[in-house]
């Protein structure tokens, strides 16, 4: 099943094609073009302030990178209300609205005391990666198409060209081509399904930066080569193989009511063996996991070497509420890794995610809480000897790289984040992880304890960053990284 570049455009075309044809029939001649994103996880100042607007403007979006234009539409909501937000936000936002603009340039040196730590959410980096560099840029060449130009490097990793995409269409419908980046998750510090823990596939993506109707509509889909994996076993009776698993996402949200967004995500893992595939095969996977995925049982499959790939699937949900003039954001997220008795409508090997999130305490000050509970499998699969990953890496929630690609245990994980203004030009981020794991043969895992504090300075409108992150592993090993960056 092994799918290459050009396998990879023949299912697209069969898959989306006719969607599009259907969404593009109905662009009137006044629709504008595609957007630039926003960053993800790489400017926490201005990534704060967008959180701070989705919760006060009811922000309807519950993925990410953020399409620029449809911030700059909610933008106008907090004028009056929240002017100092209003301002940060509207004079980053400037630098979208040219032709041409290098939006984010950074350098940073670090030191740290222990290997084999991986960094949360930063795409597979190391924390002893003594230096990084990265940009973003991007071109309109014209109304329909955006050339975006994006690298990270980190001493002792490779050079990835996260960012790196084109994109064109309209605003109802838009195509990334190349390595952008995905978050299916209103959580800002874990994304259970997809995150920046490993680094983004080459991949081709749909999204529509215009919400679709009253009731705000969003969609997105996605289809990615994943870098080569070992011990591929489809079946049994041969021995293990090499591959490219393929990565297929879909999401659909809506808001039925101003304060309440709810969305659907789903996220399957394919190919990547020996035997071929056919549309209708990817196709039946979608429709019916239970007979595609789930072999023997209640399963109309009976040959487990007949089993397709690996399939998660979860339900969002966003509140945003006001009670005495205290704006919040309650999040919840119900996931499965399987279906639950053989059912196409029910989940099984679940993960709940809890979270809360305040703005505004005072002026100064904002907070975010979360915590998700794991049952097992998550992020293991007997297809895949390496997991649900990419280059090694968990694609998912920051806690599965914690522990083994063939350990099938449970855990929990919480992280609370304080965020202090202390003046118009600097601000102190404090932020606590912690993780824990079921009793396992496979090692003897500890809670886990991490504390990272940054202080940013504005200096002419760049910022000057110093970090200290410090804790223990699920290993029991101390561990220290400082760091200095300064960014564009």
């Amino acid at each position: 099943m092994n799918i290459t570049l050009l396998n990879l455009f023949k299912i697209l075309f069969f898959l989306i094609i006719p969607f599009s044809t259907v969404i593009l029939c109905s662009v009137n001649s006044y629709a504008k073009g595609p957007s630039p994103y926003l960053p993800l996880q790489m400017e926490p100042l201005i990534e704060l302030e967008l959180q701070r607007l989705a919760t006060v403007a009811k922000l309807p979006l519950l993925t990410k990178p953020y399409h620029a234009a449809t911030v700059n539409r909610y933008l106008k909501k907090v004028v009056d209300s929240h002017p100092t937000l209003y301002r940060r936000i509207n004079t980053y936002l400037k630098r979208y609205k040219k032709t041409a603009a290098l939006t984010h340039a950074s350098v940073q040196l670090n030191y740290a005391n222990q290997e084999n730590i991986i960094l949360p959410n930063q795409r597979g980096q190391m924390a002893d990666a003594n230096y990084q560099a990265s940009f973003t840029g991007f071109w309109q060449a014209n109304q329909y198409l955006i050339i975006n130009a994006g690298a990270l490097y980190y001493e002792n990793g490779e050079y990835l060209r996260n960012n790196t995409f084109v994109s064109f269409g309209a605003d109802v419908f838009q195509v990334d081509i190349g390595y952008r980046e995905h978050w299916l998750s209103p959580f800002q510090e874990s994304s259970v399904l997809l995150s920046t823990q490993a680094k983004p596939p080459l991949s081709v993506t749909i999204s529509n930066p215009n919400l679709l109707t009253d009731f705000n509509i969003k969609y997105e889909m996605s289809l990615g080569i994943l870098d080569e994996q070992n011990g591929i076993l489809f079946d049994n009776e041969k021995p293990p193989v090499s591959g490219e698993p393929a990565l297929l996402t879909m999401h659909f949200s809506a808001q039925p009511f101003d304060w309440w967004t709810i969305g659907f995500n789903r996220t399957f893992m394919f190919a990547g063996g020996e035997d071929s595939i056919s549309l209708g095969d990817i196709w039946n996977a979608i429709i019916d996991p239970v007979n595609s995925d789930n072999c023997g049982g209640g399963s109309e499959l009976e040959d487990c070497s007949e089993e397709f790939g690996n399939q998660q699937a979860s339900i969002s949900n966003k509140f945003d509420l006001n009670w005495f003039d205290v704006p919040f954001s309650l999040y919840y997220e119900y996931a499965g890794e399987d279906t639950n008795n053989f059912s196409n409508y029910k989940l099984a090997n679940l993960a709940n995610s809890f979270g809360l999130f305040l703005p505004y305490i005072a002026d100064s000050l904002s907070l975010n809480m979360e915590f998700t509970t794991f049952q097992s499998q998550w992020y293991t699969h007997h297809i895949y000897g390496e997991g649900y990953s990419n280059d090694g890496v968990i694609m998912g929630h920051w806690w599965g790289s914690m522990k083994a690609s063939n350990n099938w245990v449970g855990g929990e994980a919480g992280s609370i984040r304080l965020d202090w203004q202390n003046s118009g030009d600097s601000q102190i981020s404090f932020l606590y992880r912690t993780a824990n794991f079921n009793q396992s043969s496979f090692a003897d895992y500890q809670q886990s304890h991490e504390l990272e504090m940054k202080y940013h300075k504005v200096i002419d409108s760049n910022f000057l960053t110093l970090k200290l992150y410090l804790g223990r592993s699920n290993l029991g090993d101390n561990f220290v990284q400082t760091g200095i960056s300064y960014t564009w």
